[in-house]
Protein backbone atom coordinates (compact mmCIF):
# COMPACT_ATOMS: atom_id res chain seq x y z
CA UNK A 1 0.00 0.00 0.00
CA UNK A 2 1.43 3.08 -0.97
CA UNK A 3 2.18 5.88 2.00
CA UNK A 4 1.27 9.43 1.48
CA UNK A 5 4.41 10.06 0.56
CA UNK A 6 4.79 7.79 -2.48
CA UNK A 7 4.61 8.97 -6.19
CA UNK A 8 1.42 8.42 -6.35
CA UNK A 9 0.29 10.77 -4.31
CA UNK A 10 0.48 14.34 -5.45
CA UNK A 11 -1.03 17.83 -3.90
CA UNK A 12 -3.31 19.42 -5.80
CA UNK A 13 -1.44 22.89 -5.61
CA UNK A 14 -3.96 24.01 -8.44
CA UNK A 15 -7.01 23.26 -6.70
CA UNK A 16 -5.67 26.52 -4.24
CA UNK A 17 -4.86 28.64 -6.95
CA UNK A 18 -8.16 27.83 -9.14
CA UNK A 19 -10.42 28.35 -5.70
CA UNK A 20 -8.38 32.10 -5.30
CA UNK A 21 -9.04 32.93 -8.91
CA UNK A 22 -12.73 31.65 -8.62
CA UNK A 23 -12.64 33.78 -5.50
CA UNK A 24 -11.32 36.76 -6.90
CA UNK A 25 -13.73 36.15 -9.73
CA UNK A 26 -17.15 36.45 -7.30
CA UNK A 27 -15.58 39.68 -6.06
CA UNK A 28 -15.08 41.18 -9.18
CA UNK A 29 -18.67 40.46 -10.02
CA UNK A 30 -19.90 41.84 -6.96
CA UNK A 31 -18.32 44.85 -6.98
CA UNK A 32 -19.50 45.19 -10.80
CA UNK A 33 -23.38 44.16 -9.79
CA UNK A 34 -22.95 46.23 -6.42
CA UNK A 35 -21.21 49.51 -9.21
CA UNK A 36 -24.12 49.24 -11.21
CA UNK A 37 -27.12 48.91 -8.53
CA UNK A 38 -25.76 52.12 -7.36
CA UNK A 39 -24.97 54.08 -9.90
CA UNK A 40 -28.87 53.20 -11.47
CA UNK A 41 -27.29 52.33 -15.10
CA UNK A 42 -30.77 50.54 -15.61
CA UNK A 43 -31.07 50.57 -19.49
CA UNK A 44 -28.88 53.60 -20.02
CA UNK A 45 -25.88 53.60 -22.47
CA UNK A 46 -22.68 54.54 -20.37
CA UNK A 47 -18.61 55.19 -21.02
CA UNK A 48 -17.15 52.52 -19.87
CA UNK A 49 -14.35 55.15 -17.90
CA UNK A 50 -17.47 55.07 -15.50
CA UNK A 51 -17.06 51.66 -14.33
CA UNK A 52 -14.49 50.95 -11.25
CA UNK A 53 -11.66 49.20 -13.42
CA UNK A 54 -11.66 47.70 -16.90
CA UNK A 55 -14.77 46.08 -18.97
CA UNK A 56 -12.36 43.57 -20.09
CA UNK A 57 -11.89 42.52 -15.97
CA UNK A 58 -14.88 42.22 -15.25
CA UNK A 59 -15.78 40.42 -18.76
CA UNK A 60 -13.48 37.98 -17.79
CA UNK A 61 -14.61 37.39 -14.37
CA UNK A 62 -18.20 36.18 -15.54
CA UNK A 63 -16.77 33.80 -18.08
CA UNK A 64 -14.73 32.34 -15.14
CA UNK A 65 -17.75 31.65 -13.20
CA UNK A 66 -20.04 30.75 -16.02
CA UNK A 67 -17.26 28.01 -16.81
CA UNK A 68 -17.26 26.54 -13.36
CA UNK A 69 -20.99 27.19 -12.12
CA UNK A 70 -22.76 24.00 -12.66
CA UNK A 71 -26.77 24.98 -11.50
CA UNK A 72 -27.88 26.14 -15.12
CA UNK A 73 -30.43 28.48 -12.83
CA UNK A 74 -27.46 29.82 -11.44
CA UNK A 75 -25.41 30.22 -14.70
CA UNK A 76 -27.95 31.56 -16.56
CA UNK A 77 -28.47 34.37 -14.07
CA UNK A 78 -24.65 35.20 -14.24
CA UNK A 79 -25.38 35.42 -18.07
CA UNK A 80 -27.84 37.79 -18.16
CA UNK A 81 -26.01 40.16 -15.32
CA UNK A 82 -22.95 39.98 -17.74
CA UNK A 83 -24.82 40.86 -20.62
CA UNK A 84 -25.52 44.35 -19.55
CA UNK A 85 -21.52 45.00 -20.38
CA UNK A 86 -22.60 45.90 -23.67
CA UNK A 87 -24.05 48.81 -21.96
CA UNK A 88 -20.41 50.26 -21.76
CA UNK A 89 -18.91 51.87 -24.51
CA UNK A 90 -15.14 53.79 -24.60
CA UNK A 91 -15.33 56.81 -25.52
CA UNK A 92 -19.01 57.37 -24.97
CA UNK A 93 -18.73 60.55 -23.63
CA UNK A 94 -21.55 61.32 -21.35
CA UNK A 95 -24.45 59.20 -21.04
CA UNK A 96 -27.17 58.40 -23.00
CA UNK A 97 -29.99 57.77 -21.15
CA UNK A 98 -32.50 55.55 -22.32
CA UNK A 99 -36.32 56.11 -20.56
CA UNK A 100 -39.31 55.54 -21.82
CA UNK A 101 -41.00 58.78 -22.36
CA UNK A 102 -45.17 59.53 -22.77
CA UNK A 103 -45.18 61.78 -26.07
CA UNK A 104 -45.54 64.42 -24.51
CA UNK A 105 -42.51 64.49 -23.19
CA UNK A 106 -40.32 63.45 -26.43
CA UNK A 107 -38.25 65.75 -28.05
CA UNK A 108 -39.10 66.58 -31.30
CA UNK A 109 -37.46 64.93 -34.30
CA UNK A 110 -36.61 67.73 -36.07
CA UNK A 111 -34.29 68.39 -32.68
CA UNK A 112 -32.97 64.31 -32.69
CA UNK A 113 -32.08 64.50 -36.40
CA UNK A 114 -30.65 67.87 -36.98
CA UNK A 115 -28.27 67.72 -33.91
CA UNK A 116 -26.31 64.72 -34.33
CA UNK A 117 -27.49 62.99 -31.48
CA UNK A 118 -29.65 60.56 -33.63
CA UNK A 119 -26.62 59.76 -35.33
CA UNK A 120 -24.92 59.08 -31.90
CA UNK A 121 -27.49 56.83 -30.32
CA UNK A 122 -28.20 55.02 -33.82
CA UNK A 123 -24.58 54.07 -33.41
CA UNK A 124 -24.03 53.39 -30.26
CA UNK A 125 -27.18 50.91 -30.27
CA UNK A 126 -25.76 49.45 -33.23
CA UNK A 127 -22.38 48.91 -31.12
CA UNK A 128 -24.72 47.62 -28.39
CA UNK A 129 -25.96 45.02 -30.20
CA UNK A 130 -22.79 43.91 -31.65
CA UNK A 131 -20.94 43.72 -28.30
CA UNK A 132 -24.11 41.85 -26.66
CA UNK A 133 -23.59 39.54 -29.84
CA UNK A 134 -19.90 39.39 -28.62
CA UNK A 135 -20.64 39.16 -24.91
CA UNK A 136 -23.13 35.91 -25.42
CA UNK A 137 -20.60 34.20 -27.48
CA UNK A 138 -17.88 34.49 -24.94
CA UNK A 139 -19.61 33.52 -22.07
CA UNK A 140 -21.12 30.04 -24.35
CA UNK A 141 -18.02 29.01 -25.31
CA UNK A 142 -17.23 29.46 -21.57
CA UNK A 143 -20.33 27.05 -20.66
CA UNK A 144 -19.22 24.65 -23.49
CA UNK A 145 -15.46 24.39 -22.76
CA UNK A 146 -16.58 23.41 -19.41
CA UNK A 147 -18.78 20.52 -19.44
CA UNK A 148 -16.45 18.77 -22.45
Amino acid sequence: MPSSTSVYYQPDFDCRADAEVLNTAHQLVDLYLCFVKDSDVGGDLVDEIELPLEKATFVEAFRLLIAAELRADVRSLLIKAGMTLAQYHRGLGSRIRMRALTPQGRPSFSRLHGSGTRRRLEKTLVASAEERIRLEQVFERAHIEAIQ
